[in-house]
């Protein structure tokens, strides 16, 4: 990893940084989850429509073939697997809370920590050695980040349950 701005601009920008990742990822999960999945759940029972309906688009706002060239749909696909956990965590919770400290979490990591060369490191404390269109670079990351998600999703699955 290179670094990609100093720890004195980057622990300065952090308060910022935070309160415009939690701006866009509870916007993110008020629009997807709290509106649209609400939405269809109040209208059909099966979560096949309420819980991938809202993915399916969550995933197509995430298909970025400018940035990620032929791995967009693979960051697509990432992004629906996604939009499903943040879907259970809402509807077991029935709130949004638990999906956007979540969310957060995942964009903290890959927004202001550790990001990819491209339009949205400009934040970031580190920048991974490849792009999104690097096939042999991403796979490991994403493998990385999933289970990083798949960890916290399970976290908050049972402090729901508590």
């Amino acid at each position: 990893m290179q670094p990609n701005l100093p720890l004195s601009r980057w622990l300065l920008l952090l308060p910022a940084s935070l309160l415009v990742v939690l701006i866009q990822t509870s916007a993110e999960e008020i629009l997807f989850r709290g509106y649209l999945q609400q939405q269809l759940a109040a209208r059909f029972r099966s979560p096949l429509i309420w819980a991938v309906v809202p993915s399916v688009l969550f995933a197509a706002g995430h298909y970025v073939p400018a940035e990620a060239g032929p791995n967009a749909p693979l960051v697509a696909a990432w992004a629906g697997l996604f939009g499903l956990l943040m879907a259970d965590l809402t509807a077991r919770a029935g709130t949004l809370g638990p999906a956007i400290a979540v969310h957060m979490f995942n964009n903290i990591t890959s927004l202001l920590l550790f990001s990819t060369p491209g339009q949205l490191n400009g934040l970031a404390l580190y920048l991974l050695p490849y792009d999104l269109s690097d096939s042999e670079g991403i796979l490991p990351w994403l493998a990385v980040d999933f289970v990083s998600i798949i960890l916290t999703w399970l976290a908050a699955r049972v402090a729901i349950r508590r």
